[in-house]
């Protein structure tokens, strides 16, 4: 199971990959899961807009096919507002607690934990920082905020102790396994260098629509894939 956050799959749909979900469905096997928070987000609120009413609509038929299950539960959103106030409490700058994460992004870890899910989906650098990299998150926002920062050590702890286990995908990773497993095959045209110059394509996609990942990761798995 892959209980995603709202990043992901804005970055895929603002760049026409949102299909291969299903295709990256079909052939792991697994279950895509959003709770109900990232469902608002992605959903209720943008159908209130014109602008990405179309992207809204687009998810909402992930849903109604079943490529995407949506978990509702009230003991998911206590969970993420626990998960949020332990977080938001890590730092402080003058005695002031810095807020460092969002609602939606613990509602994904709150499922992830009441499933027993290992796997997220998250694009948000700070979010990936804190489970991946808790040691950097000072460093992190210092250089964003531009001032020294205090650590709360024991809710750092805490936090790190909950999430230990979960591993981080982007969809930077989304559409590499996209690559990998030939899903995107279709779009190899005459060219040279036709699959490398595909997967730069879809890996910057991603990142110019939102996905938090540098240049020099980005040259990696291309050189990795080409190999």
């Amino acid at each position: 199971m892959i209980v995603f956050d709202s990043g992901p799959i804005i970055s895929l749909t603002t760049s026409n990959l949102l299909w291969c979900l299903e295709e990256l469905k079909k052939r792991s096997k697994g279950e895509f899961v959003i709770p109900g928070g990232v469902k608002r987000e992605l959903i209720d609120r943008p159908l209130e807009t014109r602008r990405f009413k179309f992207e809204a609509i687009e998810v909402q038929r992930l849903i109604d096919r079943k490529i995407v299950s949506l978990v509702d539960d009230p003991q998911v959103t206590r969970k993420a507002q626990a998960l949020a106030e332990l977080a938001n409490s890590i730092l402080s700058a003058q005695g002031q607690r810095i807020k460092i994460v969002q609602i939606g992004e613990m509602e994904t870890i709150a499922a992830a934990l009441m499933f027993k899910s290992n796997c997220i989906a998250v694009d948000e650098r700070i979010t990936r920082t804190l489970i991946e990299n808790p040691s950097g998150l000072q460093k992190l926002m210092e250089r964003r905020l531009h001032t020294s920062l205090k650590v709360d050590e024991r809710a750092l702890h805490q936090f790190t102790e909950e999430t230990r286990h979960l591993s981080v995908l982007r969809s930077v990773e989304l559409v590499t396994m996209a690559f990998e497993k030939g899903i995107l095959d279709k779009f190899v045209v005459n060219l040279p260098n036709a699959r490398r110059e595909l997967l730069e394509s879809v890996l910057w996609a991603v990142k110019l629509n939102g996905c938090s990942v540098t240049d020099e990761e980005l040259d990696e798995i291309v050189k990795i894939e080409s190999k």
